[in-house]
């Protein structure tokens, strides 16, 4: 035999106990109370509710750890070089183009004024030889040859100036390299003679190749034929340009290093790890990671039985351990074509994340609707019974437990979808039920003990009782 709930008289107990009474009231109250409100002894107390139509839908979950939609490893070429400036720390903003940090372009920036130089002299090299190329054959012959012979006029005078500025860094270097080794004088400034020292010797060098062109040019026009004049005038001519497509490839490459000496971000993002320190040498480690975390991913492992429910684009429920109270929405980016050696499938699931709430690394909670209804039957899974016949409910047929056997659907956990057996508007009891036996007598309480609105005769009772105390 079920055991039956103990609350014959809850409401009658309430009524009669009021602090103050005397004897007399408290009997009086009493009888008239149970006069009016009828309680079957046998009743069991249920609590229940009003079937309604509603929405339900069964989950699948899936565990995941969030990473940022983009990480970038940011390098750069140049290495061994000074760091002249960091721009951003751990944890800022950066915007793709932003400078991370710089490097020392001196010596480039060196470079560049002798390969300048050096260009300026294929230039006149070229024009050289195409003026001696033009000028092979007819009256302008001497001309040519006076032109030719100022050339090498000039670029001699040149050359001694050069070899007068050469002479005069190289003592200024070798002074200053005495006085440094003797500690007289600051590195900064010896570093600074010799780069002047260098300087002074390529420039010599190419005015001493200026002066080999202008005597070649010369002796080519006044020792040769005409018809080997012209060959060599051409052969002179495709060498100097070529020479000049040499050092401007070189310039190329120059200019190239003074970009890359300005270290951007790719992309926009956050700075996730610096290791690079003003003034330091770049080294071998990655100066700076950036992710970009406007939107993250979580990405899943799938089981078989899932991943033929699930598409590209779907919208998905995600939680995250660290707001146990909100729920984010995302939506299927990737699915796997094939499994993993453990038979499950590897899907990607993208969140936005304009504002960075949701940080790289947080466990996440992935829900994928397994199956839905909507306007459908639903019950408190608490109302749901089972025996050897299946599953039923007890609904409250004007005051009798009434057992009816339903078709059940979708779980969601705390929620059952009734397919058949019980209609909208049906009162099913939620509560006390498994106490009952079909046909047993029902009297209605809410969650605390307390008798529904149906019987009103009892409130009413208990106010004149208080009235007449």
């Amino acid at each position: 035999m079920k055991k039956r709930a103990l609350f014959p008289f809850l409401a009658v107990c309430a009524a009669i106990a009021f602090s103050g009474c005397s004897s007399n009231e408290t009997v009086q109250a009493s009888s008239q109370v149970s006069s009016e409100v009828q309680i079957d002894p046998n009743s069991v107390a249920v609590e229940t509710y009003i079937v309604e139509k509603t929405d339900i839908s069964e989950l699948s979950m899936f565990t995941g750890t969030v990473t940022p939609s983009e990480t970038v490893n940011v390098v750069s070429p140049r290495t061994g070089v000074k760091v002249t400036a960091v721009n951003f720390d751990v944890g800022d903003s950066v915007k793709k183009g932003d400078v991370l940090f710089n490097l020392d372009t001196s010596d480039i920036q060196n470079s560049i004024s002798v390969l300048e130089a050096s260009i300026a002299s294929a230039d006149a090299g070229i024009q050289s030889a195409q003026t001696a190329l033009s000028q092979v054959e007819g009256s302008e012959m001497q001309k040519q040859i006076e032109s030719l012979k100022n050339a090498v006029s000039d670029a001699g005078r040149e050359l001694k100036n050069c070899e007068a500025s050469l002479n005069t860094a190289k003592r200024d270097f070798e002074s200053g390299q005495a006085l440094f080794n003797a500690g007289a004088m600051a590195k900064t400034e010896f570093e600074n003679l010799k780069t002047a020292y260098d300087t002074a010797d390529r420039t010599y060098q190419a005015a001493q190749d200026a002066l080999d062109t202008a005597n070649y040019n010369y002796n080519l026009l006044t020792t040769k034929t005409i018809e080997e004049n012209r060959q060599v005038a051409e052969d002179n001519l495709n060498s100097a340009i070529a020479q000049k497509n040499s050092q401007t490839a070189q310039m190329r490459s120059y200019q190239k290093d003074l970009i890359d000496s300005n270290v951007t971000s790719p992309i926009n993002g956050v700075v996730l790890e610096r290791n690079v320190t003003e003034g330091s040498m770049l080294g071998a480690e990655t100066p700076f990671v950036i992710i970009n975390i406007d939107t993250v991913k979580i990405e899943i492992n799938v089981s078989e039985e899932m991943i033929n429910s699930i598409h590209v684009g779907d919208p998905v429920q995600i939680k995250i351990s660290s707001y146990s109270d909100k729920v984010f929405e995302g939506s299927i980016s990737t699915i796997a074509p094939g499994s993993n050696s453990d038979g499950t499938f590897p899907v990607t699931i993208d969140i936005q994340n304009p504002g960075g709430e949701i940080k790289s690394g947080m466990f996440a909670q992935v829900n994928f609707v397994k199956s839905q209804s909507a306007d459908t039957i639903v019950v408190d899974r608490a109302a749901v019974l089972v025996d050897t016949s299946g599953e039923y409910v007890y609904i409250n047929d004007n005051g009798t437990a009434k057992k009816i056997y339903i078709e059940t659907g979708i779980d969601s956990g705390d929620k059952i979808q009734v397919l058949s057996g019980i209609e909208e508007g049906m009162e099913v009891v939620i509560n006390g039920n498994s106490y009952l036996n079909d046909g047993d007598s029902l009297r209605v309480v809410t969650g605390d003990g307390e008798l529904k609105d149906s019987t009103p005769e009892l409130n009413g009772d208990m106010s004149k009782s208080e009235g007449a105390e």
